[in-house]
């Protein structure tokens, strides 16, 4: 998904280094402030940057929404669900 010194990350892993957990789990507790940083993270990724599926995974793993049909409309949704908590 996206390049960080060299190596290729999963989506989920590029966000958790992004919001500075240690381990993926660690994005299931993130204060409302950083959820709202998240989305601000991910509207700097365009939808061809990683997969369907990782996109998919990102919105169920993080917020338990439902996925779109396509990654477009799958990261809107994330966006959105992250923003809310702010």
């Amino acid at each position: 998904m996206r390049e960080l010194k060299g190596l290729f990350l999963p989506l989920l892993d590029y966000l958790a280094y992004q919001s500075g957990c240690i381990f993926l789990s660690d994005m299931r507790v993130l204060s409302a402030a950083a959820k709202w940083q998240l989305a601000r993270t991910l509207e700097r990724i365009p939808p061809e940057a990683a997969s369907l599926w990782e996109w998919q995974d990102a919105l169920e793993y993080l917020t338990g929404g439902k996925p779109g049909p396509d990654a477009a409309e799958t990261r809107k949704r994330l966006i959105a669900a992250l923003s809310a908590s702010w």
